[in-house]
């Protein structure tokens, strides 16, 4: 029963970790990932790393190749266009339901998240402006009071997260983005349903352009 007990923390602290890392940039795509390396890295069994990477396999971060085992998941161009284009259309929606719902607590917070993420984004920080994004997002959701539309966001986000760094990579980006999540936070603040919805909208739209111009390049 103990056994039983301590294996599910466990397991979750390797995904985490595992998910962290992959998100990261620790591993390349495409890399392979070797069970013994994770196994020791990680401090874990190989039974419960298997059962950590099937569920970041359901993430969409990692996948497994016959004769080669686990690698971590590449995002082909016309993955990137698909998860661009529904992105765009849920954030949008997202930004809405912030306007319509959100308290002035969670405008408070959308405050707090922005004070951190934009000196990040002004040092250059594109790591911890990453992770503020993330927040920033977060706050968002939790304000628009839509759980399926969280929900079907929450699929997304790994690959989104990928994305994002994809995009950041660009040279110029980071400013430009700024810029969007400027007028955004702006426009929710304000509770312009319109201008917010078309500032994700713009927002999402350069973001497709700079991470599938970078992929270009790289094919």
């Amino acid at each position: 029963m103990n056994n039983v007990e301590t294996a599910t923390p466990l397991r979750k602290q390797a995904e985490q970790s595992l998910r962290n890392a992959i998100l990261s940039g620790r591993y390349d795509a495409g890399e392979r990932l070797k069970e013994r390396q994770l196994m020791e890295s990680l401090g874990v069994s190989r039974t419960l790393l298997r059962e950590a990477l099937r569920q970041i396999e359901a993430e969409g971060l990692v996948t497994l190749v016959p004769n080669r085992g686990p690698v971590v998941s590449v995002l082909s161009y016309e993955d990137a266009e698909e998860i661009y284009e529904v992105r765009g259309t849920l954030e949008s929606q997202a930004c809405i339901g912030f306007v319509l719902r959100a308290s002035s607590n969670h405008v408070r917070a959308l405050q707090a998240v922005f004070d951190k993420l934009k000196p990040a984004a002004e040092a250059g920080d594109v790591h911890r402006t990453l992770e503020f994004s993330g927040d920033f997002y977060d706050v968002i959701l939790e304000g628009g009071g839509n759980k399926i539309l969280s929900s079907m966001l929450k699929l997304l986000h790994n690959r989104i997260v990928l994305l994002r760094r994809t995009s950041m990579s660009e040279a110029g980006r980071l400013p430009e983005t700024l810029d969007e999540l400027t007028q955004m936070f702006n426009a929710l603040c304000a509770r312009d349903e319109s201008a917010a919805s078309k500032a994700s909208i713009h927002h999402v739209r350069q973001a497709s352009r700079a991470a599938l111009r970078v992929m270009r390049k790289g094919q």
